[in-house]
């Protein structure tokens, strides 16, 4: 995951798994695929996801990648 989105993230609360998960989130894994990517187990997955929507507030998977989208600079040029 790219810095800046790392740094954004603990800003939030978001410990270093769960940013590494909400980046595969952004990326449009399921959490069967995030568990299989992180060798953990699905349930293991789904408490991450459910704990970075609560922290940010979110109720969508959908939120999550437009969040991490937003924190990218703007192109220069």
């Amino acid at each position: 995951m790219p810095e800046q989105h790392a740094d954004a993230a603990a800003d939030h609360g978001l410990t270093r798994r769960e940013r590494e998960v909400a980046a595969l989130i952004a990326q449009g894994l399921t959490n069967r695929e995030i568990a299989a990517r992180l060798v953990v187990a699905q349930r293991t997955a789904e408490g991450h996801v459910e704990n970075i929507l609560s922290k940010l507030g979110f109720t969508s998977r959908a939120q999550v990648g437009g969040w991490l989208a937003g924190q990218r600079p703007a192109p220069r040029g």
